[in-house]
């Protein structure tokens, strides 16, 4: 593990040491004193524990139980790593499960959102939306970030006084019950039926082999990711014309892996991907081929066959398809944002809308990284009993194919999907396989060279305004307004970017470029493409068509 890495599983290590304790507050005296928000929550999280039990749970019963079970597996040294992700949502789904464990953080993560998604309209969906109103609430009264321990004890007292102890969640509507054929945690049905290939489908496999090398930024489909994602594989010496099991991972690499994901990660990445997406959703049956081929013993032609029987496969990608959330923290912040709040405050992090797809990214490979090095009790991934024998059937397909694809891969020299590569490009950004990167600037190219001045220039701006040199927590891009060394924020840049799109007809710039910049975070040019996802260019080039749209 790398120092960044080690550095920040210590940080959330400390944050959340004895959660269910409350700390001193600062003002000294008895913290149990009448209006304390922790001595309140530590009072109703008794009340709660003492009046809920499984299967007769409340929402605030729910959360009472997922925080005192994250606390015990804490106390006990028997947690998973990721239980270090959660938050105040994730602490009620793992209530209303408890003392089921799970596989890993794709199962927890996949089959909360669908138990979420359960509970759309119903009068529960209510009460989900007031828990996360009272999160982020008390997130910004007590300036504590909404997954820190002494917020999360806090936040049990005001679901109390909100009156989400009082309506009993149905066990008709508690995840033992709803979701046990659930296809997130399980997979596609055992006896999946493949639809029957289209007529002249040989040609049409001949024709997708044959299509255009790379992808533009209109790639949408897909047809046309996969395409550009076997090609891909192809290059880094993998059999993707004779391992269907191959099929599902290209597709994931060419749409949202980043480079620094490994191989043997984005199989694993894949399929918590693929299972996460919505039972509605159109391309579900597209995924559902992909899954299923390699156990059923398809061979790649046949199951391309299949897909162009989906009209899926040849349609854009749905917009919920774009984003990464089988990971724990992701579902707190996507709702809150649903329900009008612009931005939640994490341990690591300000999160606001654009920084959904960076921090479902960055949060899959870290955990990803801590477990290659993690010494966690394996029984700790035990599969509840009732669900044991369907769990082992489930896990004995996705077995199969890991394994015959694994053993092709072992015997490539190749760690990752797509090898970074000395280019002409003057700025490339180097991941490492736990989601952090560095910043590299190519001086031998003119850009590069531009950039470089533009650094020192605004390194001596830094000498002047403070005198001193930068050190190595302060912003060298700072609010020139500030007394002290301040990162600019979000609102600044948006600022910024407004007055651009103001002015860009002047300058021949399309405005709504700035626009879509401001709504996604990012721009992607033609010089630029090569830095993003094709989930990423996707997501910016609708974003683009809505502004230009807008502006008509």
């Amino acid at each position: 593990m790398g120092k960044a890495s080690r550095r920040k599983r210590e940080q959330r290590a400390r944050r959340t040491a004895n959660p269910a304790l409350p700390t001193e507050p600062e003002s000294g005296g008895d913290p149990r004193a009448l209006g304390d928000p922790r001595a309140l929550g530590e009072k109703a999280l008794e009340r709660l524990l003492r009046t809920s039990t499984p299967g007769k749970l409340s929402l605030a019963g729910a959360y009472a139980w997922g925080y005192a079970a994250l606390g015990y597996a804490q106390l006990e040294g028997e947690g998973p790593d990721w239980y270090q992700e959660i938050d105040p949502l994730d602490a009620l789904f793992l209530g209303t499960v408890w003392p089921k464990w799970f596989r890993d953080a794709y199962e927890f993560a996949n089959t909360r959102d669908a138990w979420l998604r359960l509970l759309r309209g119903t009068v529960h969906e209510k009460g989900i939306h007031r828990f996360v109103r009272e999160a982020v609430s008390a997130s910004e009264e007590l300036s504590l970030p909404v997954d820190d321990g002494t917020l999360m004890l806090a936040l049990a007292g005001r679901l109390e006084a909100a009156g989400l102890d009082q309506r009993r969640v149905p066990r008709r509507l508690l995840p033992e019950a709803a979701l046990q054929d659930c296809r997130a945690a399980q997979g596609p049905p055992l006896d999946l039926q493949f639809p029957d290939p289209p007529k002249k489908a040989k040609a049409r496999v001949r024709r997708f082999w044959e299509g255009p090398q790379g992808q533009s930024l209109t790639d949408d489909t897909p047809q046309a990711v996969l395409r550009s994602g076997l090609q891909r594989f192809q290059d880094a010496g993998l059999p993707v014309e004779e391992e269907s099991g191959l099929l599902l991972p290209a597709l994931y690499a060419a749409l949202m892996a980043k480079p620094g994901e490994l191989l043997e990660d984005i199989l694993e990445h894949a399929t918590a991907w693929a299972v996460s997406v919505d039972e509605g959703s159109t391309l579900v049956p597209v995924l559902d081929i992909l899954l299923s081929a390699p156990a059923l013993g398809k061979s790649v032609s046949e199951t391309l066959g299949h897909l162009f029987a989906e009209p899926a496969f040849i349609e854009p990608f749905p917009p919920d398809t774009l984003l990464w959330t089988s990971s724990p923290g992701l579902a707190l912040p996507r709702l809150a944002f649903e329900l009008g709040i612009p931005k939640v405050t994490t341990s690591d992090r300000e999160v606001t809308p654009d920084l959904l797809d960076w921090i479902g990214m960055h949060t899959r490979m870290y955990l990803s990284s801590v477990a290659r090095n993690s010494t966690v009790d394996s029984e700790s991934e035990e599969a509840d009993s009732a669900s044991e024998e369907t769990d082992e059937r489930w896990d004995e397909r996705r077995a199969a194919v890991r394994d015959a694809v694994q053993r092709k891969i072992d015997r490539k020299h190749n760690n990752t999907a797509d090898k970074p590569s000395r280019s002409d490009h003057p700025v490339e950004r180097i991941w490492n396989a736990d989601g952090s990167s560095q910043v590299s600037i190519n001086v031998h190219t003119p850009h590069g060279q531009e950039m470089v001045e533009g650094l020192k220039g605004q390194l001596e701006a830094f000498r002047e305004k403070f005198g001193r040199e930068p050190g190595p927590d302060d912003p060298l891009f700072f609010d020139p307004d500030a007394d002290e060394p301040t990162r600019l924020t979000k609102e600044y840049f948006d600022d910024v970017l407004l007055r651009m799109a103001d002015s860009a007809s002047e300058m021949g710039v399309d405005p709504a470029l700035f626009h879509a910049w401001r709504e996604v975070g990012y721009v992607v040019t033609d010089e630029t493409r090569h830095g993003f996802t094709a989930a990423e260019v996707i997501a910016f080039q609708r974003a683009l068509a809505r502004c230009r749209q807008a502006a008509e």
